[in-house]
């Protein structure tokens, strides 16, 4: 349990994470890690169980306290599919010749991977009561330490109240040969979080809502250092990829800290869910979180510009101008280093924009919009941006 005093109103906070590992080779650890676990239930894809899964299955076997591993098949969405299939592979089938046959319960649940597997593990673990960790396997989402689980159901996707893992280990020496582009979406996604913490500003100054400096301050240094090391991403400099880490452990324990998501998220985050869910309405496979909080990022951005150039509110303006920097810093950076966008359609971004205003009830720069009768028009003028923007790096 990681328990700090803060000077915002709470007072305090408090996290359930026990321990956080980054270094090379880290998973050779993992079996004094879970030294109080003796029936270790592993899951992980196709992809992290050649990557890391494999490894870890056997360090546990090789201790003792290996379960049995699940495999998730094909492409794999944080979807009731994927939980249900956790679910039913929680007592292992091959225990014994009768396939029905009852298998000692896990007493720990360990996921293999990043960002889907993580939030599956989570989901099943706070329903079950099972404690749980996550061997990382890239930093390509900011979800590590988070106490939610963004999952898609009934047509939507909304981030399930669960709890954060006991134990992170990210082993830099697989990370850091993660594909380029699970790094650059790492980066992206850390980003998100220099529109978000001007969202979380603009929600305290306008409803009110609880806001804690300390924590938002140590997210944008957080996300300064990842800005700084991520122009030599391409060199999988493991520095570089602990820096990213380390940033993901900030906004998760800022989550697990406030109880919500306002330390990592705003208005951007929103878009590239409202895009996730067009992508999987539509039978595609979404896009890396990451890489669409970045494009998103650019856009509520731009938002934020106009707002600034356009609002007599001397308060407001004095708030969005303390971000101007970051917003300029971010476009450079996609530029200079290539980061990828996600699409050049300009339907598919409006809808995407139009679309994330319904989609979750948080006071963003997208609601104050709204409320002034400001919105469609913000929107176009975003969503012609990013266009222009996108395009310009595809001819490059």
């Amino acid at each position: 349990m990681i328990e700090r005093k803060c000077s915002c109103a709470r007072g305090s906070h408090r996290a359930p994470l026990e321990k956080y590992i980054v270094g090379e080779n880290a998973i050779e650890q993992l079996p004094a890690v879970l030294h109080d676990y003796h029936r270790v239930y592993v899951v992980c894809d196709e992809n992290t169980h050649r990557v890391l899964g494999e490894k870890a299955a056997a360090l546990l076997r090789d201790a003792g306290k290996l379960s049995h591993v699940y495999v998730l098949p094909g492409a794999v969405l944080p979807d009731a599919t994927a939980v249900g299939n956790v679910l039913i592979h929680l007592h292992d089938p091959k225990a014994d010749a009768d396939i029905f046959a009852y298998s000692p319960r896990p007493d720990f649940i360990l996921g293999v991977g990043s960002g889907v597997i993580n939030d599956v593990c989570r989901l099943v673990s706070y329903r079950l009561g099972i404690p749980y960790g996550i061997a990382g396997t890239a930093p390509s989402m900011d979800g590590y330490a988070s106490a939610g689980s963004p999952t898609l159901f009934d047509g939507t996707k909304a981030t399930i109240k669960c709890t954060t893992p006991k134990y992170i280990l990210a082993d830099l020496t697989v990370m850091k040969d993660a594909p380029l582009d699970m790094l650059l979406s790492g980066i992206g996604d850390m980003f998100g979080k220099y529109t978000g913490m001007l969202d979380w500003e603009l929600a305290r100054e306008y409803t009110l809502e609880y806001y804690c400096k300390e924590i938002a301050d140590e997210v944008l240094a957080a996300t300064d250092a990842c800005m700084r090391c991520g122009y030599t991403v391409k060199e999988r400099d493991p520095q570089c990829i602990k820096a990213i880490m380390d940033g993901f452990m900030v906004t998760g324990l800022g989550m697990a800290f406030t109880g919500n998501s306002r330390p990592a998220s705003g208005a951007e985050h929103i878009i590239a869910h409202a895009w996730e869910l067009s992508d999987v309405e539509n039978g595609r496979k979404p896009h890396l979180h990451g890489l669409e909080v970045c494009q998103a990022t650019r856009i509520v951005a731009d938002m934020y510009r106009l707002l600034y150039r356009e609002t007599e509110d001397a308060r407001l303006k004095t708030l969005i101008a303390r971000y101007l920097p970051y917003f300029d810093a971010v476009d450079t950076f996609c530029d200079t280093v290539g980061m990828p966008a996600v699409t050049d359609d300009y339907d598919t971004i409006l809808s995407g924009i139009r679309r994330a205003l319904p989609l979750r009830d948080r006071y963003t720069i997208l609601f104050y919009l709204r409320d002034r009768g400001l919105f469609d028009r913000y929107a176009v003028y975003a969503a012609e941006n990013a266009v222009k923007k996108a395009r310009t790096h595809d001819e490059a």
